[in-house]
């Protein structure tokens, strides 16, 4: 009998950008610039906020988080952060994060996280919209707050 692999409840955030292809299209080297600099916000922000970054995917972040209060206070402060990079950035050139959150197990495997809900957060962040007043909604929660 094949031994499990070790699992655990975490939070795991997924990250995109909305229109990345578009925008690489209007100015691939601009945007892939300032994709670096969001994605190493975002990258310490999940620090800060007692996560560890398991995994990018050309213009997505999944990071992992013990509890979903931590995942949601990074998804919460990386919006925001966002928003005041975006402020002085053409509207056609803005980069907007759809952001998805998730609690469930997620099996540990070498130093990688597997959760079988990559493709429901990819999903959950796809039906996300953050106009430029900045709105957070807890899909199938109670959840909602103005992040502006």
């Amino acid at each position: 009998m094949t031994a499990r692999l070790p699992r655990k409840l975490a939070a795991v955030l997924y990250a995109d950008v909305a229109g990345y292809s578009k925008l690489t299209g209007l100015d691939e080297e601009g945007t892939h610039r300032r994709l670096g600099e969001f994605l190493d916000m975002f990258d310490a922000a999940v620090g800060l906020h007692n996560g560890r970054t398991v995994h990018y995917a050309g213009d997505a972040i999944l990071a992992a988080f013990d509890t979903a209060s931590d995942a949601l206070s990074c998804a919460v402060s990386t919006q925001r952060e966002f928003a005041q990079r975006n402020a002085v950035v053409a509207a056609d050139r803005r980069l907007q994060f759809r952001i998805g959150l998730n609690l469930g197990e997620v099996i540990i495997d070498r130093s990688r996280v597997i959760t079988n809900s990559q493709n429901d957060l990819g999903a959950a962040s796809a039906t996300v919209t953050v106009e430029s007043g900045g709105q957070l909604y807890a899909v199938g929660g109670s959840y909602s707050s103005n992040i502006a």
